[in-house]
């Protein structure tokens, strides 16, 4: 997809539970195509460049993709950390890695029921 630049007001910051943070923009109206293509990309993770009107220039966009793994967890990493977190939920009762290791397991097992 191309990317789409467009003049937008900085209109908030919320805190997550997850130390990441939701940030707000309002735009000006937008057009068909910009509307199509922003529309296109909900979901998906993409740089961000937030500067004061023409104070950014072609240096400041990264080369890599946005997708790359820059500061990301792997899926098995975010996975673990659901897991603790549930440990912790459930009022860390036993061994955090007796309890990953039988959620892993029931994990496996409903997925294996899946298989033909």
């Amino acid at each position: 997809m191309k990317p789409v630049k467009l003049a937008a007001i900085f209109s908030g910051i919320k805190s997550r539970k997850d130390r990441s943070y939701r940030l707000e923009f309002d735009t000006r109206e937008l057009g068909g195509a910009d509307a199509a293509t922003l529309l296109g990309m909900q979901m998906t993770e993409a740089w961000l460049i937030v500067a004061p009107t023409d104070d950014i220039s072609e240096t400041d966009i990264p080369k890599e993709r946005a997708n790359a793994g820059v500061g990301m967890k792997t899926a098995s990493q975010r996975l673990r950390a659901v897991i603790w977190r549930l440990w912790e939920q459930s009022g860390k009762v036993g061994d955090p890695e007796d309890y990953y290791r039988g959620k892993m397991e029931l994990i496996i097992e409903q997925l294996k029921e899946k298989l033909e």
